[in-house]
């Protein structure tokens, strides 16, 4: 029952990871790192973006089997389903028009649901999505701080990704800087409330 209420939980956390995604997208102002990263690597690859999207999930998983196996679990495939659902569902659901300033504040809220909803998913330990267990095990590796471990891997997905062709958007400018840090204290707030409740 409780390995249930875990799922349960990073499933949720990683459909709010969805949505926020979805409203990022919708504004034209671009989403995290990662997108840039897929868009380049589909420029030089005989891929689509999807399958360059499934193609650096293998690889970080790839990497975290070989450092750090207890990163990864059930919601290693659950969330990110959830999260596809989810960013789907918006993009089709949602559209935003107005201003420059109002499509900025909504790509600030979409990029805090991905920072926080990360961290809902990873406070619970039932395992982490590919780009997220990778930012955990590289960060518990190298004892080095979450947030910076993060934000470092997203620069390096954003530099790469524009270096490869990707499209220059502010999206992936305000993801590199607010999620790592949306993902380390979020993570530590809930698994101080969720873990007392699972055991």
């Amino acid at each position: 029952m409780k390995m249930l209420l875990r799922n349960m939980i990073s499933v949720l956390g990683s459909s709010l990871v969805g949505v926020g995604v979805g409203l990022c997208v919708v504004t034209g102002l671009g989403a995290d790192a990662l997108g840039v990263l897929w868009e380049g690597l589909a420029k030089h690859l005989p891929v689509t973006v999807g399958q360059a999207s499934l193609l650096v999930t293998c690889t970080c998983l790839l990497i975290v089997a070989l450092i750090d196996k207890k990163e990864l679990g059930l919601a290693t495939i659950l969330n990110p389903i959830a999260t596809s659902i989810f960013t789907d569902l918006m993009i089709k659901q949602v559209t935003i028009q107005g201003e420059v300033v109002l499509k900025l504040l909504i790509v600030i809220i979409g990029i805090s649901f991905i920072g926080i909803g990360s961290g809902i998913a990873a406070a619970t330990n039932a395992g982490k999505e590919g780009y997220i267990a990778l930012s955990f095990a590289l960060a518990n590796r190298l004892s080095i701080d979450l947030a910076k471990i993060r934000m470092g891997l997203d620069l390096i997905c954003f530099v790469t990704g524009m270096f490869l062709g990707g499209k220059f958007m502010v999206g992936p400018i305000i993801g590199v800087v607010l999620i790592g840090p949306l993902l380390k204290v979020t993570t530590q707030y809930c698994g101080k409330k969720i873990q007392p409740l699972l055991g």
